[in-house]
């Protein structure tokens, strides 16, 4: 039996197209919401007063690497395909299980400072098993991808024969699969990291499986240019045809489409994860958000890297998905409260846990924040939508839960030492630009 909270005297709002209910909560029992409403009298081992806060769901981040944590800031200015070559990929090849550990820590403290409960990752070409065992520590719930990348990839220290790194995959389902808040995904990095041949093997391996592939798709021009020399089609359109698409494939980004990939999209339910503000800062391009999302596709957010971001902060992307939508379509494109949507419930349903996740209906998972808007940033507020994606801060989360759990409250971490991730991750960042040669 988990602890009973009882939350009360808080703005409710319990799902993107509800209105907010003032001096309401929820009662937590078990890991689930027992009760949301007004006047909740309940037996409670826990009882908070929310003091008029927004109480809503958590944030569901689906494109996140958190083995880059530990790069933030180390590599700057630079377009996609050299930031990868020159230094993103010696410094995931100079990780060992330690700095692994140590960014992947630091990024769950982020996280759930931020009000992000649940995620989908891509990780490295080794040592994934030290970031399950992290976010486990952490208290999160995840989907952590292991990433595949062979001989055609074109960085031979992060090189690994398809079948080793799906044996990995086998370890790690093994270890792993029982576990109730993290899962596995099938993550080939991107169309020109793997052959055709093993693009195919993943996705077969991940269909038997049931389980996610995540995948990066359309990223940049110089990218679909050189996936269609070398296979002649659009990259979309290619990934298509070695097995990754359907509701079980993530494709990160999908900025530059053309009309039969986004029917593509469309007719096969393929999820879409758009993180804004790395296109913005890789100098990416714009994704055709408001067109996806017209046409049926599933849009979910993330943050991508601190190696390109430099922050793993939903509010930073919910209002930067608004602001380059109304530069790029005009002012009434993509209004706040498809944002919200996004950075929610369409992250639930992107990977296939909105029986579970994304509004705070009874029998749900309690994965849930309060954010307070009673800052001069903040107030007035009237319309919630609009408030937490053009007003609010990651720093006005005042509490966070996981399945039940308290993660954050009265600004402390209840499941890992800050001061000591902290230090850690600093120690742990210098050892990996030595080996990696860029210290």
């Amino acid at each position: 039996m988990g602890e009973r909270i009882l939350i009360r005297n808080a703005l409710l709002w319990t799902a993107v197209d509800r209105p907010p209910i003032p001096d309401s909560g929820v009662l937590v029992e078990d890991g689930r919401i027992a009760a949301a409403g007004r006047r909740l009298r309940a037996r409670a081992d826990v009882r908070i007063d929310a003091d008029g806060a927004l109480l809503m769901p958590a944030f569901v981040q689906t494109h996140l690497h958190l083995c880059q944590t530990l790069f933030r800031g180390a590599a700057e200015d630079e377009p996609l395909l050299p930031w990868l070559n020159r230094f993103i990929w010696p410094l995931e090849a100079a990780h060992d299980e330690d700095s692994i550990r140590a960014s992947a820590r630091l990024a769950c403290a982020e996280l759930i400072r931020g009000g992000t409960t649940t995620f989908l990752s891509m990780e490295t070409v080794r040592h994934t098993g030290a970031v399950f065992e992290a976010v486990a520590e952490a208290g999160l719930r995840g989907f952590i991808g292991h990433c595949l990348m062979d001989e055609t990839g074109g960085y031979p220290p992060l090189a690994v024969p398809v079948e080793d790194s799906l044996a990995d995959c086998e370890l790690l389902l093994r270890r792993w699969e029982a576990h109730p808040r993290l899962g596995l995904a099938v993550a080939p990095r991107f169309a020109l990291s793997c052959s055709a041949a093993s693009l195919r093997e993943a996705s077969a391996y991940a269909r038997d499986r049931r389980l996610i592939l995540h995948t990066h798709a359309s990223e940049q021009t110089a990218e679909v240019e050189w996936v269609r020399q070398r296979t002649g089609r659009r990259n979309v359109d290619y990934l298509h045809a070695v097995g990754i698409s359907g509701p079980t494939a993530c494709l990160a980004h999908c900025v530059h489409l053309d009309d039969g990939e986004r029917r593509l999209l469309a007719e096969t339910g393929t999820r879409v994860l758009h993180c804004p503000t790395a296109n913005a800062k890789l100098g990416s391009g714009i994704a055709p958000i408001p067109e996806l999302l017209a046409m049926g596709v599933c849009v979910s957010m993330g943050a991508d890297g601190a190696a390109c971001n430099n922050r793993l902060d939903m509010f930073e992307e919910m209002r930067m998905a608004g602001l380059v939508q109304k530069l790029r379509l005009g002012p009434s494109a993509l209004p706040a409260r498809e944002i919200v949507r996004m950075a929610t419930e369409g992250g639930a349903r992107a990977l296939g846990l909105d029986a579970q996740l994304g509004t705070l209906d009874p029998g749900k998972r309690a994965d849930l924040i309060l954010v307070d808007l009673s800052g001069a940033h903040a107030v007035p507020s009237e319309d919630p939508a609009v408030t937490l994606v053009y007003s609010a801060r990651a720093t006005d989360i005042v509490l966070t839960l996981c399945d039940g759990r308290i993660l954050f409250e009265d600004g402390r971490l209840t499941t890992l030492d800050e001061e000591r991730t902290r230090a850690e991750a600093r120690a742990q960042r210098r050892r990996v630009l030595r080996r990696a040669g860029l210290a």
